[in-house]
């Protein structure tokens, strides 16, 4: 099977993760595809897509929200699978960030959907950036939490 693993990322978490799963589809032949570099993959040639954006203060990146609404009626011709990176901590926000985070087409029609967590990565955020992470998550310093047991959750239900 052929699977593209398509993502945006602001600090680098959502491409670590995308590499994650792109490490444990044994068997798939996966092409890693990050929107920054790559405005218009070419769909037609995948049998299976995972897509994957970062969410930052309850919002998923413009750049993936603009992909999948120019892409829509070709992603729900595919194997579908979401996946958000975030920090939030209540699981019931993180479903509500998982559900927003793509179009509800998109969201009904995905296989398989998961939230992988993230990280706080103090070394590449603005001064912005961390005055607020230090405010309201009281930390100062860098933090991951990527939830490598959801990835290999993901990866086994994408593999069925």
């Amino acid at each position: 099977m052929k699977t593209a693993i398509i993502y945006t990322s602001k600090h680098g978490t959502t491409a670590k993760v995308a590499q994650m799963i792109a490490d444990r589809l044994i068997g798939d032949t996966v092409s890693v595809i990050d929107l920054k570099q790559v405005k218009s993959p070419d769909l037609n040639s995948y049998d299976g897509l995972i897509l994957g954006t970062s969410i930052h203060a309850g919002t998923p990146s413009k750049t993936m929200q603009r992909f999948c609404n120019d892409n829509i009626e070709a992603l729900t011709q595919k194997r579908l699978t979401l996946f958000v990176c975030g920090m939030e901590q209540d699981s019931a926000k993180q479903q509500h960030e998982l559900e927003n985070a793509y179009p509800q087409a998109l969201y009904q029609h995905a296989a398989v959907k998961c939230f992988a967590g993230g990280e706080f990565l103090f070394e590449k955020m603005n001064f912005f950036e961390r005055a607020i992470i230090k405010r309201i998550a009281k930390t100062d310093k860098s933090v991951s939490q990527i939830k490598e047991d959801e990835i290999d959750r993901l990866v086994m239900k994408n593999v069925e």
